[in-house]
């Protein structure tokens, strides 16, 4: 579905006329820097849900745009346009997709175990039939914990 909308994004972009295409990309580019900061803002305020980057990054590059139509140009005597608002949230949008792919899921990471996937891990019951015996601490081994547990697992 994400993929179906930034297709759709892009084909709108590439097709769309704006009065000058310099003016085009630097509304897209202010939409790109200002969304990603509303949108990593979000993530960090919200604990890395994914419905509030979204907001922060478009939101934000929304807001930048309207702000600029509406309080910047009238002063210099410009007419609104409603491309360059469009733009600069079509940048927020750029922003948000790119935030998905860097920051990804925080929710898969904390073994949130969504539509019934396994998260691949070894799971430790704990039992009197099932004790595990660790291994000794090996010198010149990763001093990971975690490989220690997944080798005692796997030798047992």
């Amino acid at each position: 579905m994400k993929s179906i909308v930034c297709l759709l994004l892009i084909f709108t972009f590439f097709n769309s006329k704006a009065q000058d295409s310099a003016d085009a990309i630097k509304h897209l580019g202010a939409g790109i820097v200002i969304g990603g900061a509303g949108g990593y803002a979000a993530h960090k305020l919200s604990n890395g849900n994914t419905g509030w980057r979204w907001v922060g990054a478009v939101g934000s590059a929304f807001a930048a745009g309207l702000a600029k139509e509406a309080l910047y140009d009238p002063s210099k005597g410009a007419i609104w346009e409603t491309r360059d608002v469009v733009f600069t949230t079509l940048g927020g949008v750029v922003s948000a997709l790119a935030l998905e792919v860097f920051l990804g899921e925080e929710g898969s990471r904390r073994g949130g175990n969504r539509r019934g996937k396994s998260c691949g891990c070894l799971v430790a019951q704990l039992g009197t039939e099932n004790e595990i015996q660790l291994l000794s601490f090996v010198e010149n081994g990763t001093g990971d914990i975690t490989s220690e547990l997944q080798a005692a697992y796997l030798l047992r």
